[in-house]
Parts: C-alpha cells; sequence; structure tokens
C-alpha cells in the first residue's frame, strides 16, 4: 500500500511539473512545428530513380580451387560488384557520358542549375535575410563531379537472398534521377561486358596480326614456287617425293599450329595478370610455378604419350591410313586430356592445402582457376611443340637428301603448303575467337531500367511534421524538467512535506486587481492595504478561508496545552510574513478572540503601514519603561484586534528582545489577551527570530512559493532547533493555484471563481469594515 502511494505521489509530482511548464511546452511545441514546417514546405524536393540489376553466373562448369560454400562466394560475388559499382574509375565514366550528353546544360549534378538550388538552402536564406549575397561558385571540376556523384548522389542496395542489387541515384529532378541511374547502370553493364570479353579479345588480335604477317609470307611462298617452276621448267615431284613433302608440310603446320597456341595463350596469362594488384600477382606466380615429384610424373608421361602419338600419326600418313577418327589417336587425345587435367588438379590441391602460403580469398578464385588452367595447357602445348620440333627436324633431313633442284623446289613447295594449312588453321580460329567473344556478354543483366519518378522521397511532410510535434513536445518537456531540476525553490506544500516539515496550511496567490474589495473608489493606498488585510476585507475569499485554516491548525498544533503566543517569522526577507501575521490576527479577532499584534521587527517594521497606523509609541517604549501596554496599543477597525507597533528603533534589537522586561511583556501580555502574535525578522537574517521564539509558545515558518530554497528553509529549521524552539509548522504562501496541476489546489480556484461570479451578480457580502 504504501508502495502505491509513493508511486501516485510521485506521478503526482511529475503532473505538477509538467502543468507548471505548460507555457513553455506549448512555446517549444509551437517553435519548433513552426520551424520543421517552414524548412518541410520550403525545402527543394528530392526524387529517387532505381535500377534493378541481376548478376549472371559464369558460364560453364567452373572447378573451385578452395572449399568455399555457395554462400559465401555468392556474398563475395555480390560484394565485389558493389564495390565495382562505388569505384572511383566508374563514376568518372559516368560524369563523362552526362557532360556529353544533350541534356548536359539542365543538370543539377553538373552544377548547372546551382544558383536555383543555393536559393533553397538554409544558408542562402540566412544570407538573404542578412542582407548579403552568397559566394560565387567555381566551376567544378571532373574529379569533383565524380566525388559528389559517389558520395550524395548515388546509393548501392544488395538484395537479401537474391543475386540482385538495386542501384538508387537521387536529384532535384524527376528526369534527371532516371537519368542519372541509367547512365550508371550502362557503364557499369559496358564495363562488365568489357572485362568480359578482354580474354577473347587479346587472343583475337593477336591472331589478326599473325594473320596479317602470314598472309604475306604465303603470297611470298607461292610467287616464288611459281617463279621457280617456270624458271627451271620443272612442273611436278615424284610421288614419293610430294607424300614426304605433304608429311613434313602436316608436321610442320602441327608444330606451327602448337606453337602459335602458346603465344597465344601467353597473351591471355598477361591480361589476366593484368586484373590483378601488385601483391596477388606475385601470389598467383608462386602458384602456378608450384611443382612435385607427382607433377614432374604427370609431365613426364604426358611428354612420351605426345612422342608415341605423333609417331604413330607419322606412321599412318606414310601409309595414307590417316583419319581423325582414328580409334587410337581418340584414345591418346583422351588420355593426353587426363593428364593435363590431373597436373592441374594437383596445383589446385597444393594451394588448397596451403603450399606457398597463399590467402586464398586475397585473390579472386576465379581468376586463379583460369590462370592455372592456361598455365597447365602450355605446359602440354610446350611439351607437344618439343616434339613436333624433333618430327620436323627428321623431316627436314629426309628432305636434304633429295638432288639439288628437287630439294629446292620441294623446300619451296613444303613453304607453300605449311603456310596455306597453317593460314587456314588460324583462319578457323580467328573466325572462332570473334564468335566467342560476341557471345560474351558479361554477368551483368538489367532486370528493370529506372522511369521519373511520380513522387518525391524528400521531404518526407509528414514525417517531418510528426517529428517536429514529438521533437516540440520533447524539447519543451526536457527545459520543464531541467528547469525543475535547476530551481531548488519550494512550489507546494508536498515539497515541504518532503522535507519533513509539518505544514499548517498554504495561501494562494491573489493580486490585488482580483481581491474582491468594497474600496473600488479608494485611491492606490486603499487598495493596497486592502490587498494585504484580505481576511477583513474580503472575508468569504479562498484566501481568508486559508487562513482561517491556518488559525485552526495552529490552535490544535501543540497536543495537551492551548497555544497562547504564537510568533510568526520566514527564512528568508519577501516572503509574506508580516503580511501573514496581520491576516492570522484579524483570523482570531474574528471569531471574538481578543487579540494583540506586536511588532517586534525592530529593524524594518512594517505592520503600523498596514493598518495605517503611527509607530511612535511602541514595544520599546514599553520595554524602555517610558509607557505602558494599556497606553501603547492602538485598537484597529477589525474588532478584539489590538496593535502594538514597534515603536522608536533602538541601536541594539537583539538584547533588547532577550531582556528580563521582555519576558515580563510577554507575561503581562498573555494575561490581558487570549491571542498574542508577534511579527519578527527572518530568522536567517539575524538573531531576533531564535531569540524570540524561546519566550513563545510556538514558531510559525512562512515560506513563499517559488521563492524559498530547500536548503534556507532547512538552515532556518536548524537555526531554531539550535535554541530548542517549538516550531508549529510551515505556512506556504503565495502558492499559484494556476501553476498546479490536480490535487486540492483546484479547488481554491472553483471557490475563488464562484465567488467572483456573485460579486459581479451583486451578491457580494456586507459589513467589511
Amino acid at each position: 500500500m504504501d508502495e502505491m502511494t509513493e508511486q501516485q505521489v510521485s506521478l503526482n509530482d511529475y503532473m505538477r511539473m509538467l502543468y507548471r511548464g505548460r507555457w513553455i511546452i506549448l512555446f517549444s511545441f509551437i517553435v519548433v512545428v513552426a520551424a520543421t514546417a517552414y524548412i518541410t514546405f520550403t525545402t527543394q524536393p528530392v526524387f529517387e530513380a532505381s535500377v534493378l540489376v541481376q548478376l549472371k553466373q559464369d558460364g560453364g562448369v567452373q572447378r573451385q580451387i578452395f572449399e568455399v560454400s555457395s554462400f559465401m562466394k555468392q556474398e563475395t560475388r555480390i560484394n565485389n560488384n558493389v564495390e565495382i559499382l562505388k569505384s572511383y574509375t566508374l563514376a568518372e565514366e559516368v560524369m563523362r557520358r552526362l557532360k556529353a550528353s544533350e541534356h548536359a546544360d539542365s543538370l543539377w549534378i553538373l552544377g548547372r542549375r546551382n544558383d536555383e538550388a543555393a536559393g533553397h538552402s538554409i544558408k542562402s536564406r540566412i544570407l538573404s535575410l542578412l542582407g548579403l549575397k552568397p559566394e560565387e561558385e567555381k566551376e567544378p571540376t571532373l574529379e569533383d563531379l565524380a566525388d559528389h556523384f559517389r558520395e550524395r548522389s548515388v546509393s548501392v542496395a544488395p538484395k537479401r537472398d537474391t543475386d540482385m542489387i538495386e542501384l538508387k541515384a537521387t536529384s532535384f529532378s524527376p528526369f534527371e534521377a532516371s537519368l542519372l541511374v541509367n547512365t550508371w547502370a550502362a557503364a557499369y553493364r559496358e564495363q562488365d561486358i568489357e572485362v568480359s570479353r578482354g580474354e577473347v579479345m587479346e587472343v583475337r588480335m593477336f591472331l589478326d596480326e599473325k594473320l596479317e604477317g602470314l598472309m604475306a609470307e604465303l603470297r611470298d611462298a607461292e610467287n616464288a614456287l611459281t617463279e621457280f617452276k617456270q624458271t627451271n621448267q620443272v612442273v611436278e615431284l615424284d610421288a614419293e617425293t610430294q607424300q614426304l613433302i605433304q608429311q613434313a608440310a602436316n608436321f610442320q603446320a602441327q608444330f606451327q599450329e602448337a606453337r602459335t597456341g602458346l603465344e597465344a595463350n601467353e597473351k591471355r596469362l598477361e591480361f589476366l595478370r593484368k586484373q590483378l594488384d601488385a601483391n596477388q600477382r606475385v601470389l598467383v606466380d608462386e602458384a602456378t610455378s608450384l611443382t612435385s615429384s607427382v607433377i614432374l610424373q604427370l609431365q613426364t608421361q604426358m611428354a612420351d604419350l605426345i612422342a608415341q602419338k605423333a609417331s604413330y600419326e607419322q606412321q599412318l600418313k606414310s601409309t595414307d591410313w590417316y583419319t581423325k577418327d582414328d580409334p587410337k589417336l581418340a584414345q591418346m587425345d583422351q588420355r593426353l586430356k587426363g593428364l593435363q587435367e590431373k597436373i592441374s588438379e594437383e596445383i589446385r590441391r597444393m594451394v588448397a592445402g596451403g603450399a606457398g602460403m597463399m590467402n586464398p580469398m586475397g585473390a579472386t578464385e576465379k581468376l586463379l582457376s583460369q590462370i592455372i588452367d592456361v598455365e597447365s595447357e602450355n605446359k602440354a602445348l610446350s611439351i607437344k611443340t618439343q616434339e613436333l620440333q624433333k618430327i620436323v627436324r627428321q623431316y627436314d633431313r629426309m628432305l636434304n637428301r633429295l638432288p639439288g633442284k628437287s630439294l629446292q623446289l620441294a623446300r619451296l613447295q613444303r613453304e607453300a603448303e605449311v603456310n596455306n594449312k597453317i593460314f587456314v588453321m588460324l583462319r578457323e580460329k580467328y573466325e572462332e575467337n570473334r564468335i566467342v567473344e560476341a557471345g560474351q556478354l558479361g554477368s551483368v543483366r538489367i532486370v528493370d531500367w529506372a522511369k521519373p519518378p511520380k513522387k518525391p522521397i524528400k521531404p518526407k511532410k509528414k514525417m517531418n511534421l510528426m517529428l517536429g510535434i514529438m521533437a516540440g513536445l520533447g524539447l519543451g518537456v526536457g527545459i520543464t524538467f531541467l528547469r525543475e531540476y535547476l530551481d531548488t525553490s519550494l512550489k507546494s506544500l508536498e515539497d515541504v512535506e518532503r522535507l519533513g516539515f509539518a505544514v499548517l496550511g498554504s495561501i494562494p496567490f491573489i493580486s490585488s486587481q482580483k481581491a474582491g474589495t468594497k474600496a473600488n473608489g479608494h485611491n492606490g493606498e486603499a487598495r493596497r492595504i486592502e490587498s494585504r488585510l484580505v481576511t477583513h476585507f474580503a472575508p468569504k475569499s479562498p484566501i481568508s478561508e486559508a487562513y482561517r485554516t491556518v488559525r485552526t491548525n495552529i490552535q490544535y498544533a501543540k497536543a495537551g496545552s492551548q497555544v497562547r503566543t504564537v510568533l510568526v517569522t520566514s527564512s528568508g526577507p519577501g516572503e509574506g510574513k508580516s503580511t501573514t501575521v496581520a491576516n492570522l490576527a484579524i483570523t482570531f479577532a474574528q471569531m471574538g478572540a481578543r487579540t494583540l499584534l506586536i511588532d517586534t521587527d525592530l529593524r524594518r517594521p512594517v505592520l503600523h503601514g498596514i493598518f495605517g497606523q503611527t509607530r511612535n509609541e511602541g514595544l520599546t517604549n514599553i520595554l524602555v519603561g517610558r509607557t505602558s501596554l494599556k497606553d501603547a496599543m492602538k485598537p484597529t477597525r477589525i474588532d478584539d484586534l489590538f496593535l502594538l507597533t514597534s515603536g522608536t528603533l533602538p541601536p541594539n534589537p537583539s538584547e533588547l528582545l532577550n531582556s528580563k522586561m521582555m519576558e515580563e511583556f510577554l507575561e503581562e501580555s498573555k494575561a490581558q489577551f487570549d491571542m498574542v502574535l508577534l511579527d519578527t525578522p527572518p530568522v536567517i537574517a539575524v538573531t531576533d527570530a531564535a531569540v524570540l521564539s524561546t519566550k513563545v509558545d510556538g514558531v510559525v515558518l512562512v515560506t513563499l512559493s517559488g521563492k524559498t530554497g530547500r536548503d534556507v528553509l532547512v538552515r532556518a529549521r536548524g537555526l531554531l532547533d539550535k535554541v530548542a524552539a517549538h516550531l508549529l509548522g510551515v505556512l506556504v504562501n503565495g502558492v499559484k493555484t494556476s501553476h498546479m496541476y490536480g490535487s486540492y489546489y483546484q479547488y481554491y480556484e472553483y471557490y475563488y471563481a464562484s465567488e467572483s461570479r456573485d460579486k459581479k451578480g451583486g451578491r457580494a457580502g456586507k459589513g467589511f469594515g
């Protein structure tokens, strides 16, 4: 039950804080929402267009070098393409294309419409309000445009669990947003196609160059053969020599084909290595140079098999039984292919096993696999070239045995035959490479091209306004709680009770304009007095009722004894103790108690001014024996209420109040009056209140809501405790009910409003005065 009470009180405290700071919250709310609305509705709209790109799988079955899951391979491939899309090189290419387009003069990103965009910036608005002009911007360079494009205009968003990437571009113009992202996607796709065609293109260019040189050699060989026949009257060689030349030409063509394939592969390797950085090239060179006893044994087997195949082909061709479909030749080709694959697999196994201290994720697996395949193929071609060269040399020795003219004709005829065969072979390979090159469409497929968006993505009006509302309220609440945290003043009864004080009551704050009085035609001084003596001039007001509540609490504050002498003080000046003691005296008198109000503030007395009396004869005159209580006390306009002013101000107030005469005077006062009330200086300022507190039945400590601090009130209680004063309780003065939320404070407003309506209706209470 106690926990629930504490929780309820705590919640009420927060509600009261918010209620007191409601104007701050409202002001903050209006300012933030207005600023948000202004910026939202005046900011240049931003449009976003997107292109959906799919990354296709590589054609064919790629053999894995490293055991990497398909998910990791896909993620790595997508991440690689994301970095390519963000690359500076691609951004520069996009900017070149945009600058060369027909829309270049109207594009925001190229800086053609910066003046218009600047008019919507916050900086330009501030400068315009100050009467200043923004600085003129220089023409951006290609590097500046590429940086702006990469950092501010575009973004890349891979689609989860797919092989698709969404490219997004933003601009102040719908058309420009779509143009940007479409140009970006097109440049990316063309770059991918160029890279995919690069390897084949290198081989095609090499073959093209070889064909041009070979055509000249073939033409020269044919011309030389024709000229020799015409000059030497030689037409044909015998059948045996023709067969020898034919076989020599075939092996020479095979030798040239193998050497050409080796050179073409070198071009391929050169291109593939260019795709790697310096560190990766070192690693790849280390991987491809790996060897072992198994590899050496496989290479030896391959060399023997190539030699056997060449010898077998020579035998078949010498007997005219040679065909491409020969079963034994096909078997040998299959065995050669198997040996080549075994060499590649052995290299892959050594690399995957950690040989060469390679990092498998440092180099691209696809490139490394291609390089290993080409290197393995080169090893086979190198062996094949060596074996075929041996056979060609054998045929050269056989041709060298022919007689003079026959030898020269045979050589010319063989050279022409060889060049023709090589030309046909190269021409076939050249056309094959052209077809392969044309079929290389890359791994990028544009699924959806961008269209100009219909609605802007910024500013998001609804979201901005909602955030503005939340920020405005949050800022106001934050300032309110910060103010409450920094403000240590006591504002309500609950604040005082929390410090362990007994609360006698609270007095609402009401200005003199709201105090219902009969003195509407009086001067300003009369109105001032009336506003302070509200219990007399407005006995039915909520303030008067509050004073009567305090009076009742004072009467029953001291259990087992009657309270007849009460000292009213405060912790500091300006907290309303004099007004409080005057109104309390009136309430006691109104209930028929013979009451004496004594002004014991011998430094800055004010009670005589409140009641419109003079202070010539008063307390000090009685204490020094120059007059008596009967002669010094003054009757007031309130029945049963008498005022004793301070009298002549002495130089030593504390000593005078602590004298034996003061004690005798108080005893005399108690004998003549039912209630004696003393108005004293603030307890912290001087010792007068502490001195007098030991001579009375009880002390009432007055605090001013919103002014008296917690530490000050605790300090005042400490001073009274040191002299063993009996503190009846604390009175909270000047409580502004309009700043309070909930609890009983609202009753003050209710009754006060009711009384005001009664007065306007002519039902005001009578008998004041």
